[in-house]
């Protein structure tokens, strides 16, 4: 159970961005500490409870969001709608 001091409301903003496949991305602002090219399987597996996780919490947030744009999540996946109005119920003032 999350404690509420650990959680915080803020809106990010998602942009795709294609690139051929032969793309290598590095890292050069110190922001991040690597890139991984991942497909969606291995999305899907980095979100297991016992994976060992390379991504911030946050950073899911974002990868949920691609695949349901992507329709990976479909609206027959059980949860669908909860899980669509929580990610969109931000508010950007």
């Amino acid at each position: 159970m999350w404690e509420s001091s650990l959680l915080t409301r803020m809106v990010l903003f998602n942009y795709d961005l294609e690139l051929p496949a032969s793309f290598d991305p590095k890292v050069v602002d110190g922001e991040v500490e690597e890139f991984l090219k991942w497909d969606a399987q291995k999305q899907f597996a980095s979100m297991a409870k016992d994976y060992h996780d390379p991504m911030k919490p946050n950073c899911y947030l974002c990868v949920i969001d691609y695949l349901l744009r992507e329709g990976y999540i479909s609206p027959e996946t059980p949860g669908y709608l909860d899980l669509l109005r929580e990610l969109r119920s931000g508010v950007c003032a």
